[in-house]
């Protein structure tokens, strides 16, 4: 059926052309079949329409009135999202694009917060603490360049500091949101009539019912974030193992030392076929970085030729491979800090060239090159978080379990590689499968075409595709029987099934509470109409 058939909605798309304006609502039809893919999951089913809203009035008239139409709402951020978190349930939706709600509200740099819309990127929001000496606690993912600062609340995020200061959601001190109904409300202090935006304390945490929701409970226009002191000093350290069983143990014993703020723990196939690992000693540009990072020109200098000539074929002596950045407050705290890094690491494992960490660092928001690998093929992940205590046994069921699908993946050509790291307190497990498939426009708008263009005419590979939609389900499965939690629940992971009844009911509540007709987001943490 056509828009032009369906009177209300019909309706709705002139509205909100009008309030827009001519630039502020995409309805042709290659838009909306745009917005109805994501990383993984195609073809979807298109919007009647994309909203580009650029204040946060604009953002709760688009929703006022597509609640008043029966129309359902899906917040959408910097489109990096792998678990159906954009994706509409139906036909009859708008999708609201974040991306220029992207202001820095306010930066108190005496009270140390800072608040910020949501469509702002993570690599804006370093760009603008720059010269200040601070930075949020965790301060982005690897794809910061492209990633909202609303889809990372939405979903829960890690990588950037999350070692000390753990996901996004322990950084946030409160956030403004549009409801179902077109309500604008903040939480925190900052919703207190003449209070500052400076702690999420006081009553109960409404901040938390919109962290992680998937947008399910509201639209996120700007959150206030914790600003830290930005640590003077940093070097770096990478190790090798021979198990994963090895490098598991020596990251959660660094874990427990308090030692690191960010790492991550790599398997030969992921740098065999990873084109963000095979890509980072590449090219003048990065080794200028290097040199930049460098506590002397000299010192920066003979860095970067350090990093030009290891390369990363080293990497390939070895299993599997660690990679840490280590910071103090002061050049002893930072000396002790990576003494006893070292010390862990030997323990386990061996000390090897850190240039991967380094490049890492001297960059950290670079293209999102990872979405592909190093000959084009399609990639998605699977994660689960764990209790540092059960990181042996969840290894070791991880191995067995890939083991057994060893022939399954052999013959739908799928490649399997696998990411370990730690978040504060938490053993962090990622999976990552890359198989041969056609690239999508997604892939191209996110790399460029002239990065996809050796692959723009491949084929489609529904087969492999729903081989490992079928193998990441299991793969969830696995880890839910083995107490993982997973963030990015969106449409993907279990969830319903395996949370308590009681505890269910009391989601249900709280939905019906803030979004009586279920036109949020609507199947996002499996909760539909």
């Amino acid at each position: 059926m056509s828009i032009a058939a369906l009177d209300g909605p019909a309706t709705l798309i002139d509205t909100l052309r009008t309030a827009l304006g001519p630039d502020g609502l995409l309805d042709d039809e290659k838009s909306r079949n745009f917005y109805a893919n994501d990383v993984f999951w195609q073809p979807g089913i298109a919007p009647l329409a994309i909203a580009l809203p650029r204040d946060r009035d604009a953002v709760a008239a688009t929703v006022r009135a597509a609640h008043e139409a029966g129309v359902a709402v899906v917040p959408r951020g910097g489109g990096m999202s792998y678990t159906k978190g954009y994706l509409p349930e139906g036909p009859n939706s708008v999708v609201i694009d974040s991306r220029r709600l992207n202001r820095i509200v306010e930066l108190n740099t005496d009270s140390l917060y800072v608040t910020v819309e949501t469509g702002c990127t993570w690599a804006a929001l370093n760009e603008a603490l720059e010269g200040t000496g601070l930075r949020t606690g965790y301060w982005g993912p690897l794809s910061g360049i492209n990633a909202t600062i609303g889809g990372a609340l939405s979903q829960n995020s890690a990588f950037f500091g999350s070692a000390l200061h753990g996901t996004v959601a322990e950084s946030v001190l409160g956030v403004t949101v549009v409801l179902a109904d077109g309500r604008t409300v903040t939480t925190g202090s900052g919703g207190r009539v003449g209070t500052k935006p400076f702690t999420r304390s006081g009553g109960p945490d409404l901040t938390g019912l919109f962290l992680g929701d998937n947008g399910a409970m509201g639209f996120k226009v700007a959150a206030t974030l914790r600003l830290h002191r930005r640590p003077e000093h940093t070097d770096f350290l990478s190790f090798g193992f021979a198990t994963m069983q090895a490098m598991a143990a020596a990251q959660v014993e660094m874990a427990r030392a308090r030692c690191v703020s960010e790492g991550f723990g790599i398997d030969r196939t992921k740098v065999e076929h990873s084109a963000s690992v095979n890509k980072l000693s590449d090219g003048l540009k990065t080794l200028g970085n290097v040199a930049k990072a460098g506590k002397s020109l000299f010192q920066g200098a003979k860095e970067a030729l350090s990093v030009a000539t290891a390369g990363t074929a080293f990497l390939k002596d070895h299993n599997f491979t660690l990679h840490l950045v280590v910071e103090g407050r002061s050049e002893t705290q930072l000396r002790e800090a990576m003494q006893t890094v070292r010390e862990i690491g030997a323990r386990h494992g061996k000390e090897i060239e850190n240039s991967v960490p380094k490049v890492m660092r001297s960059k950290p928001f670079g293209p999102v090159r990872g979405m592909l690998g190093r000959e084009g093929q399609r990639w998605v992940p699977i994660h689960a978080i764990f209790p540092l205590g059960d990181a042996d046994t969840v290894v070791a069921a991880n191995d067995a379990f890939f083991a057994e699908k060893r022939g399954f993946m052999e013959q739908h050509g799928i490649i399997y590689s696998v990411m370990t790291m730690t978040v504060g307190n938490d053993f962090f497990l990622e999976p990552a499968f890359y198989w041969t498939d056609e690239i999508t426009p997604l892939h191209a708008a996110s790399l460029g075409d002239e990065v996809v263009k050796p692959w723009r005419d491949r084929p489609a590979n529904p087969a492999a595709r729903n081989a490992v939609a079928e193998l990441r389900r299991a793969t969830q499965e696995l880890y839910c029987s083995l107490g993982g939690v997973s963030w990015q629940v969106a449409r993907d992971y279990p969830f319903r099934e395996i949370v308590t009844p009681e505890t269910w009911s009391l989601l249900e509540g709280v939905k019906r509470a803030v979004d009586p007709q279920g036109l949020m987001n609507p199947g996002s943490l499996g909760l539909g109409r």
